[in-house]
């Protein structure tokens, strides 16, 4: 089981003594409501066709280039530790890569970045859980970087609330990769450096003081979600009110 399916049963669930835990694909919609303001009837309406999960393809795309688009006017004049650690991100990346290899986890890690910008913004109760948020995105872009690099990176992430270390072993992470990319050979050096990067951040943000949980998923589903359930409620703020 990979963190996305733990992550999803997280979002999708109400979970009893956990606080609202939301998607983030909502971002989009409320990013607009917040910037617009629109009236109570009309923000209804919108929250429900987005809802349908049809009508939510045809108005998302349109809406997340308006997100990322306002974010980043916004980080323009963003407050430390902003500056500091977009210059970082955006040091020269792996050599090693291809040229559009970088350029996709550019694009990557602005969307995350919009992201998060976003949410440390929203005018709403509960928190919003990342698949791919800036955590994860070290972990890409930390690949070929050395170890004070990536290091440097998570000392100046702007502090999530907590992080979730989704754990399992490399030789299962690997035969996950191969049957979603069969095509693609260099799964072992990649994960094992991912395992590495992981090790590091979790490292950096503990001393941070940003809670990091750690969870075993190479168990059944079950174990594994009472698992995410029992620590998110062991985090300050997250357990109902």
């Amino acid at each position: 089981m990979g963190k996305t399916t733990v992550l999803r049963y997280l979002q999708d669930e109400r979970v009893p003594g956990v606080g609202a835990l939301h998607s983030p694909l909502w971002l989009p919609l409320w990013a607009e409501h917040q910037r617009k303001r629109p009236n109570a009837a009309t923000r209804y309406l919108e929250s429900a066709l987005y809802a349908r999960k049809g009508l939510r393809r045809w108005m998302r795309p349109r809406l997340e280039k308006e997100m990322i688009r306002h974010a980043l006017r916004e980080l323009r004049n963003a407050p430390a530790p902003w500056p500091e650690f977009l210059r970082g991100a955006l040091e020269g990346p792996d050599p090693g890569i291809s040229p559009a290899l970088a350029i996709e986890r550019m694009r990557s890690f602005g969307f995350s970045t919009a992201q998060a910008w976003v949410t440390d913004r929203l005018a709403r109760e509960g928190a919003v859980v990342f698949d791919e948020g800036l955590a994860q995105r070290g972990i890409s872009l930390g690949q070929g970087m050395d170890a004070d690099r990536t290091r440097e990176y998570y000392r100046l992430m702007p502090a999530p609330a907590a992080v979730v270390r989704i754990e399992a072993p490399a030789t299962e992470i690997q035969a996950r990769l191969r049957d979603r990319n069969p095509d693609v050979t260099r799964f072992h050096a990649m994960v094992e450096q991912g395992l590495e990067i992981g090790e590091r951040a979790g490292e950096t943000l503990r001393e941070r003081g940003i809670p990091v949980v750690e969870i075993d998923a190479s168990g059944d589903f079950g174990a594994t979600a009472q698992d995410a359930v029992r620590a998110l409620k062991s985090l300050p703020g997250m357990s109902d009110r």
